[in-house]
């Protein structure tokens, strides 16, 4: 619309003009150099224009002619790069092919058409990690050093090729400067944990849960539970050289984070019992049973009560009763019933976990029950063999490779998790069909005083439980 009205405007100017002109024609006199002209006014105007024309195109085309080979140049140099670009193009797709051959081929095309040797000296280094030349590849990186743009991706490449070789030193003061280059790269982050984790620098890789946290690595419960972790982890490094006051301080402070984590209560508590402070024990207990029971916490907790076993129930219903559904509460509050001989008490608590969640212990405690109270040994025998079919019992037990350890650490012994330790039990399931239908499909079997069911009829063979039937 501005367009046509501008059209409009230009065009009635020149109408007008025209009009003017035909109506006020003139004559113009020149004399110039002993030259005399005689003319219109129209014509001497019209002859300004033409001669304006063609001063115009004069210069537009010196222009062009004087930009020849700054615009020639950039021609021939835009097909290097689309030379360059597609050469690349193909060295990568040949490499994800797993052709080296072909991808050294197209490097050297990529070199000779693009001026930057940066993505020739990365695609020949990774052709080079393909072919089992690592130290042909490591030259390429160290190469990528010596600029700036290309620096952290050299160290990458270095970091990889340190960690395939599993020289975990050298991996670490790659990611260590890679860091220091892009300091909120996730992917640098969080192998920098991992090799801190490894050589236990714990305040290091404290600090940098900081930079973890403004590039969002890790979601906020999950820092929480690394940064308990790690002060877990210097508090258990304190113990090993004696300094318990100091790990105390820093047990406190784990908790203080993440209330609810185990490990930290067991060492805390059990640092407490060592040192004979029973009633700080059973503070630690107590405040970690609202979010997280376990069976060694109640077994920490059990040992140091004094008194007769009523005065001990009592004080382990006073424990339960900051969370009195939980199974290990109602375990716990029937280990304490049965040792004081309170039937009834231990009946229901075991009743109720059994209808939680059966695991081997529940029909230990049952089978105990049924030989103390009624004397009824056939009905405990079931109860056993049930045992042996049931889940297994929770240990200290790695989450990601099922390794079993006999206290509580920070990383797993065998697949070196960090922090994948916790008190669960095995991940095995039992339908309850099986559980059901074990006492009819067992063949007939003793009972030992200790407790351990003996197949007589399995030509030797031993099928027992981990633990005895009878437990105090």
């Amino acid at each position: 619309m501005i367009r046509l009205l501008i059209f409009i405007l230009i065009t009635a100017i020149l109408v007008f003009c025209t009009v003017w002109f035909a109506n006020n024609p003139g004559n113009m006199t020149i004399v110039w150099l002993g030259y005399r002209f005689d003319g219109s006014i129209g014509m001497v105007a019209l002859g300004l224009l033409a001669l304006t024309t063609v001063l115009v195109l004069l210069w537009r085309g010196w222009t062009i002619i004087a930009n020849s080979p700054g615009w020639l140049g950039r021609l021939l140099g835009s097909r290097r790069r689309k030379k360059g670009q597609q050469a690349l193009t193909m060295g990568l797709l040949e490499l994800a092919s797993g052709d080296v051959r072909q991808a050294l081929k197209h490097t050297r095309a990529v070199d000779r058409y693009l001026e930057d040797d940066t993505l020739t000296r990365l695609l020949t280094a990774q052709a080079a990690e393909l072919d089992g030349n690592n130290d042909a590849a490591k030259r390429q990186f160290e190469a990528m050093l010596e600029k700036p743009d290309s620096a952290f991706f050299g160290l990458r490449g270095l970091l990889q090729l340190a960690l395939k070789a599993d020289d975990r030193e050298a991996a670490l003061e790659y990611a260590e400067r890679a860091h220091r280059l892009r300091p909120r790269n996730p992917a640098v982050i969080v192998t920098l944990f991992d090799l801190l984790l490894t050589s236990k620098r714990w305040d290091r890789a404290l600090g940098l849960l900081v930079d973890a946290q403004k590039a969002s690595v890790y979601s906020e419960d999950e820092l929480t539970h690394r940064r308990a972790l790690l002060i877990t982890a210097k508090a258990e490094d304190a113990i090993s050289a004696g300094e318990n006051t100091e790990a105390i301080k820093l047990l406190r402070k784990a908790l203080n984070s993440a209330s609810d984590f185990t490990g930290a209560a067991v060492l805390l508590a059990g640092l407490y019992r060592d040192l004979k402070q029973e009633n700080k024990v059973r503070d630690v207990v107590s405040q970690s049973w609202k979010t997280a029971p376990t069976a060694v916490l109640g077994k920490i907790f059990y040992e140091t009560l004094a008194g007769d076993p009523l005065t001990k129930v009592k004080s382990v219903e006073k424990l339960v009763a900051n969370n009195p559904d939980h199974v290990e509460s109602q375990i716990l509050l029937a280990e304490a019933a049965l040792e004081a001989d309170l039937w009834g008490l231990a009946r229901s608590n075991l009743e109720k976990a059994i209808t939680t969640k059966a695991e081997a212990r529940h029909y230990r405690l049952l089978a105990d029950l049924e030989l103390r109270e009624n004397q009824d040994g056939a009905k405990a025998r079931d109860l056993l063999i049930k045992a042996s079919h049931a889940n297994p019992d929770p240990d200290w037990r790695c989450g990601a490779c099922g390794a079993e350890t006999d206290r509580w650490v920070v990383s797993c012994p065998s697949c070196h998790s960090f922090g994948s330790v916790d008190w669960r039990a095995p991940l095995r399931v039992h339908q309850d069909e099986v559980a059901k239908t074990a006492a009819d499909i067992a063949k007939p079997s003793a009972i030992t005083q200790s407790g351990t069911v003996i197949d007589q009829e399995s030509d030797g063979d031993l099928v027992k439980d981990s633990k005895p039937a009878v437990q105090a």
